[in-house]
């Protein structure tokens, strides 16, 4: 075969192999990445590095397991092996500088940041220093007032500040603290008085809230005079209040005996030539005339503002009952005197505190040697009788309510112990008994009549 036949098969054999080649190339696309590793591995190993990143992104973390160190580094390292070999012996470790963490603005002393706080201590600190001087200004008021009144107590009675727990032989006499708004002592042994009890109550200065309140509603020291009476027999009875015009009113309307057998006097205090803001209360006549001497007048008009009211009764029962409620029993009665006085126009007068303590003991003298008519005895007793069956009536339904409450509660006692008997003899017995008993309660009352 010639050379210009062979030609032509040759170009077409090689244009083959060309286009086989390129063919071959298209379908794999890291041919080129594959002929340039393994021109790097026929030569001397080097370390691989990753391509830089394009630009504005963040480069990858490393990767601390790809090392065989495992994360430690080169300078760790190092110190360890000093560590371990003692380090040189001619040169020292580095004195590392202390590093400050910054700390958040709310832990920094800002003051802005405690006001709720600040404000409650503060308040806290006005409570606490409000108690203790009210505290100690209500106990130092009181005691001034008893010492002025010490000694005519002590002249009255056997006792005084009389506590029930101290013997009388050890027995100080010394106002007892009830509260630290009240005090109060007792005071025995005189004629015609079972008890006598002084009460000093006082403002409560040492709570800041009643401060405020008193500043809309002014409240004045009060010290109350609580006196038990003799219940002799041969005493006449009387019920007399006179004071101011708006505390007189109150305790008519509040007190029980008030208000069930006294009468409003409203001419009696001009008659009597008492103080015009008085207002005068009795269930007799003859009890004014026998108690409102011109002795006893002058001094009421003397101390007008010390004196709130005097209060005596011979049926004392205290407060009536509130709206709604009422006693299925009349509470028992006793001779009683109640006198109020504003410790506050008492100030510290020895003289005055004197003259109205020996006209209270005036006063109970008198009631006790005071004798009415026998016509106005007989209308008093009558009112008193009265009031009684007219009590009585009224709480019938409420007595009667009351003891079939208590039949029924015995029923059901003797049912249950009934039940509750395991012996079948007793246990018929008793079953006889109360069907006995229901039998009889269903029989007609009849009243049997005596025939002479």
């Amino acid at each position: 075969m010639n050379l210009f036949h062979t030609l032509p098969l040759t170009i077409i054999l090689a244009i083959l192999c060309i286009g086989l080649t390129r063919a071959t190339t298209d379908d794999n696309e890291f041919a080129e990445f594959e002929d340039e590793f393994i021109e790097v591995a026929t030569d001397e190993p080097v370390a691989q590095t990753r391509p830089p990143p394009p630009r504005g992104e963040r480069p990858p973390p490393k990767d601390d397991f790809e090392d065989e160190d495992f994360g430690v580094s080169d300078d760790d390292q190092e110190d360890a092996e000093k560590s371990v070999n003692g380090g040189d012996a001619g040169e020292q470790a580095p004195v590392q500088s202390l590093k400050f963490t910054d700390v958040p603005a709310h832990f920094r002393s800002n003051w802005a940041s405690y006001q709720v706080e600040g404000i409650v201590i503060v308040i806290i600190l006005i409570y606490l220093a409000n108690y203790l001087i009210g505290k100690s200004t209500n106990s130092s008021v009181a005691h001034t007032i008893f010492e002025m009144c010490r000694p005519t107590l002590e002249e009255q009675f056997t006792v005084v500040g009389d506590d029930g727990i101290t013997e009388l032989d050890r027995l100080e006499t010394k106002l007892q603290r009830d509260t630290d708004s009240s005090f109060s002592a007792w005071c025995t042994g005189r004629v015609n008085v079972n008890s006598f009890h002084v009460q000093m109550k006082m403002v409560k200065r040492q709570d800041i809230v009643s401060r405020v309140m008193d500043l809309f509603e002014p409240s004045y020291d009060k010290m109350a005079i609580k006196i038990s009476l003799e219940n002799a027999n041969d005493v006449d009875p009387l019920i007399f209040t006179v004071g101011e015009k708006k505390i007189s009113t109150k305790m008519f309307k509040d007190m029980l005996d008030l208000n069930s057998y006294v009468s409003e006097r409203k001419q009696a205090a001009a008659q009597f030539n008492l103080p015009a803001s008085w207002q005068l209360y009795s269930d007799q006549t003859e009890v004014i005339f026998s108690i409102l001497e011109p002795g006893v007048v002058s001094l009421l008009k003397k101390h007008e503002e010390v004196i709130e009211f005097i209060h005596i009764s011979d049926q004392f029962t205290g407060q009536k009952p509130a709206d709604g409620e009422s006693y299925t029993r009349l509470p028992e009665p006793q001779r009683y005197m109640y006198v109020q006085l504003n410790m506050k126009a008492l100030g510290q007068d020895e003289e005055t505190v004197a003259e109205i303590l020996n006209l209270v003991f005036y006063l109970i003298d008198k009631v006790r040697k005071m004798k009415l008519s026998k016509d106005a005895k007989l209308k008093a007793e009558k009112r008193r009788k009265d009031f009684e069956d007219a009590f009585l009536k009224q709480t019938h339904q409420f007595r009667q309510e009351a003891a079939q409450a208590r039949r029924e509660e015995k029923t059901r006692e003797r049912k249950q112990k009934l039940m509750d008997e395991n012996d079948p003899d007793r246990q018929k017995r008793l079953e006889a008994k109360e069907l006995k008993r229901e039998a009889k309660a269903k029989q007609p009352k009849m009243k049997q009549m005596k025939v002479k």
